[in-house]
């Protein structure tokens, strides 16, 4: 075994639903010829991986085609990732000794319902709609939210899960509001 080498990512948003943004963070030992660089990802709506390459110690950016979701040439034909539990795994060659695994709770399309409701409230001009109780819902939403990923990072998902149909109850109600 060649010492020194390390597998490690991390994930991060893109300010798109339509995407996401992985980064390999690993080590690899000078001493190292890495081969078969894959990056796997299961998503919340199919339990089978997607295996993709990716870029060491770089950038790589996973969007509906990437992930199988969709096949289409238009950039702006690719739809929006959906929430829920995600996985990767990233190896290299020999398997067995060089992988990393990590999982987390995409919460992208909740939060741009919080933001579609955080703008009805139209703090500066409309009194109404800045009612405290709308505003009070709206802060549970926002805690609810972090809940889901907190909850995900330690390893409870049901509760994770429990906490995302929350919020969105609530935000939906906010936004079926008629202010």
């Amino acid at each position: 075994m060649i010492r020194g080498t390390r597998l490690s990512f991390d994930i991060f948003e893109t300010n798109s639903c339509k995407s996401l943004g992985f980064l390999d963070t690993s080590f690899y030992s000078s001493n190292q010829v890495v081969s078969n660089a894959t990056l796997q990802v299961i998503t919340p709506f199919d339990d089978t991986p997607v295996e993709l390459d990716y870029y060491k110690n770089a950038v790589t950016i996973l969007n509906s085609n990437s992930l199988k979701i969709t096949n289409v040439n238009d950039h702006d034909n690719l739809v929006n990732l959906p929430d829920g539990m995600y996985t990767a795994k990233v190896s290299i060659c020999p398997e067995d000794q060089f992988w990393f695994e990590k999982s987390w709770y995409r919460t992208c399309l909740l939060e741009c319902k919080y933001d579609k409701a955080f703008l009805k409230l139209n703090v500066q001009s409309c009194e109404v709609c800045f009612s405290p109780d709308r505003l009070q819902k709206l802060e549970r939403a926002r805690i609810y939210i972090y809940g889901v990923k907190t909850n995900a990072q330690n390893c409870n998902i049901k509760e994770a899960g429990k906490l995302y149909t929350a919020a969105d109850k609530i935000l939906t109600s906010l936004l079926e509001c008629d202010c």
